[in-house]
């Protein structure tokens, strides 16, 4: 693996691969404006700094040279060993998060096509899906859906997040955007150069075949003699239908919320931490495959 030419950032993960290491803050846009302004000031262009000012306009400055040598935060680390681990090994995690998170995927996976339908039903549009994934020279990334003449002439990408059940629905209306999301679609705009990106939280009908593990589920939970007994009919009737939303109106199964795109300090701020990325990689690669190696001459 040539990790400088070839490693790309997945865009699910951008969030992990710009998170900042506790003992090295960097400055952020806004901190940079503040930082114009009190320069400004102290240039004697205004009124003079205030004693709180002058502390504020030090840490600034530390927080900018910060930026000039990046420290990788743990969790960036921590998803850059799942990187090094298939691309060396083919082998990936299989921890107990990580056979969950599969879990949830799968059932997405499921429901896609008619959260996709429900989509574009509520919007009177017809979303397109693109199955292959998309790279730029610095990233990759699956969309769900997107609007335009092709994936790189898009002018909106929506990325899909079925809900479980209406209660969990319900919960992303009041949440908003979840850990992630935002630089997840930031993501998906650089690739595709599209402006219009939109997370939509949808709620379809369960798999059949969900339904009906659900129910052996329930039925050994309640030690059920019969799945014919009152007690268990009346409790899976609850279940069943909470599994099924076609009673609820479609306009009330689609919550969308707008993600603002990368700012152009964003963009390169990301792209700079995945050369940083790439070179970490590189350094790793020729420690980890010399380890041990004295011991076989």
């Amino acid at each position: 693996m040539d990790w400088i030419a070839n490693f790309k950032v997945r865009c699910s993960r951008i969030k992990a691969v710009m998170s900042n290491s506790q003992s090295n803050p960097v400055i952020t846009e806004i901190g940079l404006a503040r930082l114009a302004e009190l320069e400004k000031r102290a240039g004697g262009d205004g009124k003079p700094l205030t004693e709180n000012m002058k502390l504020e306009l030090a840490e600034l400055i530390v927080k900018k040279e910060n930026g000039k040598k990046v420290i990788l935060s743990d969790v960036c680390i921590s998803y850059l060993m799942e990187v090094y681990a298939w691309e060396v090994d083919g082998m990936i995690d299989v921890g107990k998060e990580a056979m969950q998170e599969m879990a949830q995927i799968s059932k997405g996976k499921k429901c896609e096509p008619d959260a996709i339908k429900l989509l574009s039903a509520v919007d009177g549009t017809e979303y397109k899906t693109h199955k292959e994934r998309i790279f730029n020279e610095f990233l990759s990334g699956e969309v769900d859906t997107f609007l335009g003449e092709s994936i790189y002439e898009a002018y909106n990408v929506t990325d899909i997040k079925n809900a479980y059940d209406r209660p969990g629905f319900l919960r992303k209306i009041n949440a908003g955007l979840e850990n992630g999301q935002r630089e997840q679609l930031g993501g998906y705009g650089l690739i595709s150069g599209a402006r219009e990106l939109f997370v939509a939280n949808t709620l379809v009908n369960n798999p059949e075949e969900d339904i009906l593990a659900a129910k052996m589920r329930l039925s050994q939970k309640m030690d059920a003699f019969t799945s014919e007994s009152p007690e268990f009919l009346r409790e899976w009737a609850k279940w069943e239908r909470s599994m099924r939303f076609t009673t609820i109106h479609p306009h009330r199964r689609v919550h969308k919320v707008p993600v603002e795109p990368f700012t152009d300090f964003e963009r390169e701020k990301l792209y700079d931490r995945v050369k940083i990325c790439r070179e970490w990689l590189y350094n790793f690669a020729e420690v980890e495959q010399s380890l041990n190696l004295k011991h076989l001459v």
